[in-house]
């Protein structure tokens, strides 16, 4: 389903079943649909007419029905009331952001979002009926966790974009003067270059927000208050998880502030977040090997807790960089690099090298008035990393492989380096102009 009230009116009505409910992002490509369904097998699929073609070579594997939105609103039905246990039984199916491997099915109760919902509003301070927007997709386990669940149970509103363009979200936000905003730190760059460009304003002075789902580099949430006026609490979550840490007005706002309560984190000897939390999946569709140890989840993500007891994110387990012996994290060489003024984004990734193991390639968008050149970047760098941490390549793109939620697709810019060296092997020069 496309994002609309009936998307909420849905996941509202499963609840009330006790049903188990998943979504399937309307963007994903066809083989993805189908191989979503072909591993859930579900009763009943509600969709939209244009969208059904991707249901075509699955339809066998769907139970039931396939109900269209058209018709679902004219039938009356006697319903059953169920009992439902908020503690065990199983309600949702949410699909990880599929960065590095196929998306996992990761189950969650109802009980898991209702504890998430109502700890963050109390961090946040949030009372009283307020309007809520959401920057990133309905159905991710940040937006499901962090704003609809808290709305209903606060008696909020839940304003849906048209789209989720620059345009439309700015318009949304003054049109019907947002209280509280959700984002990944994409989309709030997004914001802050379209209201520059058009020379627009956000009209409501007392709007804040939460930012999450990637990487938070060091001064984001000054970078935004100062450029549009906008108070942002850092938070820490993934979709196992739903929301862990978050920031309040008196944290450092370069971390991801202290655990909600009743959670619990740490860090293991290799620098590993590992939770303890009521909201943790209860496991992943077929499969069985779920990271936890005596209570604990083991998350692949890197941190440290400052002595305020602050957590601080440095990105996954799997995206380190190896360079000769020397472990380097992609977001230290990415926050120094945005440094740049004339520099939009960017992302480091580890290549396979026969001297140092693997080597360190930089992957730059340029603004478009920019002539930035390689060299000019790693002159920079050498004031503020150590030569091991300099990448030893760069190359310019047009843009970044990205998630809905923001997050960098690593492995397709792998992809893109290969591609670029087999044919710069052909032609004998390995070209670095943008891509």
């Amino acid at each position: 389903i496309e994002e609309k009230p009936e998307l909420v009116y849905s996941f509202l009505a499963i609840a009330k079943l006790n049903a188990i409910c998943f979504f399937i992002n309307p963007k994903y490509p066809t083989s993805i649909v189908q191989e979503v369904i072909s591993k859930i097998k579900p009763q009943f699929v509600i969709t939209e007419p244009k969208l059904v073609h991707k249901l075509n070579n699955s339809s066998e594997k769907i139970k039931e029905h396939i109900i269209f939105l058209s018709t679902i609103w004219v039938l009356k039905l006697n319903f059953v009331e169920r009992k439902i246990d908020k503690t065990d039984d199983v309600f949702t199916i949410l699909f990880t952001s599929g960065t590095t491997s196929f998306p996992k099915g990761v189950f969650h109760k109802q009980q898991d979002f209702i504890f998430v919902g109502e700890k963050c509003f109390f961090v946040w301070k949030i009372f009283g009926q307020k309007k809520f927007l959401s920057f990133i997709p309905l159905c991710s386990a940040a937006t499901l966790g962090c704003v609809l669940v808290p709305c209903i149970l606060n008696k909020s509103t839940l304003v849906i974009p048209e789209n989720r363009k620059p345009y439309s979200l700015v318009k949304t936000l003054n049109e019907h003067k947002i209280d509280f905003v959700i984002g990944t730190p994409t989309s709030y760059i997004e914001i802050v270059n379209y209201l520059e460009q058009t020379q627009q304003k956000v009209g409501n002075k007392k709007i804040c927000g939460t930012v999450a789902g990637a990487y938070i580099p060091n001064g984001f949430t000054k970078f935004v208050k100062e450029k549009i006026g906008l108070e942002l609490y850092p938070h820490y979550g993934m979709t196992e998880t739903l929301a862990v840490t978050s920031c309040d007005e008196n944290t450092d706002f370069d971390t991801v502030g202290k655990p909600l309560p009743g959670v619990e984190i740490k860090i293991s000897k290799d620098n590993e977040i590992v939770v303890k939390s009521p909201a943790v999946t209860s496991g992943y569709l077929y499969e069985e090997n779920l990271p936890i140890i005596d209570g604990w989840f083991y998350t692949k993500d890197l941190g440290i807790i400052d002595k305020n007891g602050n957590l601080k994110v440095f990105g996954r387990k799997d995206e380190m960089i190896n360079r000769g012996g020397n472990n380097v994290y992609p977001s230290e060489i990415e926050e120094q690099i945005l440094k740049l003024s004339s520099i939009s984004d960017c992302a480091a990734v580890g290549i396979p090298d026969q001297v140092y193991g693997e080597k360190i390639v930089a992957f730059v968008v340029l603004k478009d008035t920019s002539s930035v050149k390689e060299e000019d970047i790693k002159s920079f760098l050498k004031d503020f990393l150590p030569v091991f941490k300099i990448p030893d390549e760069v190359v310019f793109v047009s843009q970044l492989p990205k998630t809905e939620s923001g997050k960098i697709i690593r492995k397709e810019l792998k992809i893109i380096y290969q591609k670029l060296k087999n044919n710069s092997d052909n032609h004998k020069n390995f070209s670095h102009n943008p891509v």
